[in-house]
Order: C-alpha cells, then sequence, then structure tokens
C-alpha cells in the first residue's frame, strides 16, 4: 500500500513538472512572438491582484490595461531576464503575468530608462533609439 501511495504521488509529482515545462515553453514562444529571447527565469510570485486606482491608470496611459480587468483575483507573475541588453549592458527583464494558467499580459524592464517599464510589443522601436543593443 505504502508503494502504491508512493507511485501515485510521484505520478502526480511528474504531471506537474511536464505541465510547468509546458508553461514555461509558452512563455518562451509569447515573448519569442514578440522578438525577445530568454536568458533565464528569475522569480515567480502569486499575488491578488490588488493596485490602486491611480497606478492603474497610469498603466492605462502606458498601454497596460490588462491588469485592470483582473483586479481581486489571484495572479501570478513571472520575471524574466531577457538575453538582450541595454545600451549600457545591462540583461532586460520581462515580466509575464497569467489568470488561471493563461498568460493575460506582460511589460519589459528597461533598467537604464525611466519610467523603466516598457510594452513588449516595442523592440523594434528600443532599438531605433537606440536604448538597447541590436
Amino acid at each position: 500500500m505504502k508503494m502504491k501511495m508512493f507511485l501515485i504521488l510521484l505520478g502526480i509529482l511528474f504531471v506537474s513538472a511536464c505541465s510547468r515545462e509546458i508553461l514555461n515553453e509558452e512563455h518562451k514562444v509569447y515573448l519569442s512572438n514578440k522578438g525577445w529571447e530568454i536568458k533565464k527565469s528569475i522569480e515567480v510570485e502569486s499575488n491578488i491582484l490588488d493596485i490602486p486606482n491611480e497606478m492603474l491608470s497610469n498603466d492605462g496611459e502606458s498601454g497596460f490595461t490588462f491588469l485592470s480587468e483582473y483586479l481581486g483575483e489571484e495572479v501570478t507573475q513571472y520575471v524574466y531576464e531577457l538575453k538582450e541588453e541595454d545600451v549600457e549592458g545591462k540583461h532586460l527583464k520581462a515580466v509575464i503575468f497569467e489568470a488561471e494558467e493563461k498568460i493575460i499580459g506582460g511589460y519589459g524592464i528597461l533598467p537604464s530608462w525611466t519610467p523603466g517599464r516598457f510594452n513588449l510589443d516595442d523592440k523594434e522601436r528600443l532599438i531605433n533609439e537606440q536604448m538597447i543593443k541590436q
């Protein structure tokens, strides 16, 4: 009986690990479709989304409107270091949000730039404005 329980638990862990790998592949494809390449995973964090209205209005002006639809819901935030670098040689980061195991959006972080966050669709603009290396 103990062996049977052990095998069941092992199977659950295996399936869980496999689904996590598929999820990471989805993130890789999501970012690749926008022109970015993941160097490594940095952080994963789940929270109930609670953002003050003033921050949401600032996000809306920047084109990050996807978060407002998920207020009060649990979302998971994945942070990746990208292979791309800014002009100072610092690696960019990408933040991807999921709700119910589906990607709901994301943004990039440019360390040497204020306000620092950018739309992941803006790679060409960042290259043209010489904010990131090609």
